[in-house]
């Protein structure tokens, strides 16, 4: 049997990386005596898959996992167990159903499915002017910034991996910009925001391309749109994750729940 858990990591648990994580759920999975997958062989391991890691100090409502289990178990008596024997900081917000794998039939996880992800960014202080320039940037064709990764520093098209731009403040949702392919709710950023660290009632949030294809992180959107208007530093901010997403049908980005492969 395999499951998609998706689950939120909030409050002080934004200090702990990812292996920390992956252990934890590890013995969470004993605790909650969940029949969970091993490998064969002289080191067995847990049949666990987790999407894109967090990057320290983010919090997130949408981080996801996929797990073998060799027995099979109700979602809702999964997500209970595991609540039941978790801290309040990290919970888990939903488990589905997916079909089991197929004989010589390439595997396909939820990292693998991984193209978008939705950010809800506070800053302590915002430049004058902030929200215009948001709308100008989002107005742009093209946007070259340099990004710098492990096998070392390319120029790519920030303003190509944005999809959309939008305002939070006093429990409202004003979208900026936006192309409609990412299935992201009013409500979702609602509920997102009501978790997230935010240093006001106001927050910016930024739908990005993710993945392996062509990712962009929240901290290089926000250092392209700071050069773009000329600042020199970023304010103190918090950065929290709503959502993965993944390729649907009509050119669609939805949430990794929705998506059973």
């Amino acid at each position: 049997m395999r499951v998609r858990v998706q689950f939120s990591k909030i409050g002080s648990s934004r200090f702990l990386g990812h292996l920390d994580v992956m252990r934890y759920f590890q013995k969470a999975f004993r605790r909650a005596e969940l029949p969970l997958a091993f490998s064969e062989g002289y080191h067995p391991h847990p049949l666990l898959s987790f999407a894109q890691p967090l990057s320290l100090s983010y919090t997130s409502t949408g981080e996801y996992f996929d797990m073998e289990l060799t027995e099979d178990v109700y979602p809702h008596i999964i997500r209970d167990r595991l609540n039941a024997v978790m801290c309040d900081e990290i919970k888990v917000k939903r488990v589905t159903w997916l079909p089991d794998y197929q004989p010589n039939v390439k595997k396909i996880t939820g990292m693998a499915l991984i193209t978008g992800a939705a950010y809800l960014i506070s800053l302590k202080e915002e430049p004058e002017g902030f929200e215009q320039i948001l709308r100008n940037f989002y107005a742009e064709s093209s946007y070259k910034i340099e990004k710098t990764t492990k096998t070392g520093t390319r120029e790519c098209d920030l303003r190509a991996g944005v999809h959309g731009i939008a305002i939070y403040q006093n429990g409202s949702v004003e979208r900026l910009g936006d192309d409609e392919t990412f299935v992201v709710l009013d409500k979702d950023i609602l509920d997102a925001k009501y978790e997230a660290n935010c240093f006001g009632d106001r927050a910016l949030i930024v739908f990005l391309d993710a993945g392996s294809e062509q990712n962009i992180p929240a901290e290089l959107f926000l250092k392209g749109v700071f050069t773009y208007a000329g600042l020199d530093s970023i304010p103190e901010r918090t950065i929290h994750r709503i959502d993965l997403l993944g390729d649907f049908e009509n050119n669609k980005k939805v949430p990794l729940w929705m998506i059973e492969l």
